[in-house]
């Protein structure tokens, strides 16, 4: 009987121990694989902005319109300078124009550029050959701001200001109508 209960209790334990060695195999490969799945992991992100915002600085307070073109800086400067119709001597950063038609004022207008480009490292890359690792840099984004001030220094895209809608249609005018102009 001694006999029988100790085969019996091989039995058992090198099943059980078959099974849990199976279980924690296929646990492993569901580990191992969701590691590989998720191991691109995104250190710098470009912020979204679908249409165009009106952000606020926090430096100055100061309200600026701000989008992303489908093109590079130089190809975005050549439409708003089209545009906001400048003439060669002006300077596109800083200028004074007539923005409406209909009022005899005019405004200083700011404009700037800056690109971003999302950046993410591949852990599995990274951990196999670190000396020769380069980050994954994605494809150059432009954004441009806007800031628009009347003559009395005061924000137009202000929500206190009275050219608040008026420029701020404008502007998606010219956000709208951005487009890709010849060198000559």
């Amino acid at each position: 009987m001694e006999h029988f209960l100790f085969i019996w209790y091989n039995k058992f334990f090198i099943s059980f121990t078959e099974k849990t060695i199976t279980v924690m195999k296929k646990y492993f490969i569901l580990l191992l694989s969701t590691f590989l799945l998720f191991s691109c992991i995104t250190t710098h992100k470009v912020k979204q902005i679908d249409n165009f915002r009106i952000e606020t600085e926090n430096a100055f307070n100061e309200e600026s319109f701000v989008f992303k073109p489908p093109m590079l800086p130089e190809e975005a400067k050549r439409s708003l300078r089209k545009q906001f119709g400048l003439k060669e001597d002006q300077n596109l950063k800083d200028f004074n124009t007539f923005l409406f038609k209909d009022l005899d004022i005019e405004f200083n207008v700011k404009i700037s550029f800056s690109v971003d480009r999302s950046e993410s490292i591949d852990l599995v890359s990274y951990a196999i050959n670190k000396e020769d690792y380069e980050n994954n840099i994605g494809k150059p984004e432009t954004f441009v701001k806007i800031i628009v001030v009347d003559p009395n220094g005061d924000n137009c895209l202000s929500m206190k200001s009275l050219f608040y809608n008026k420029t701020r249609s404008f502007l998606i005018q010219i956000k709208n109508n951005i487009k890709r102009e010849p060198l000559f």
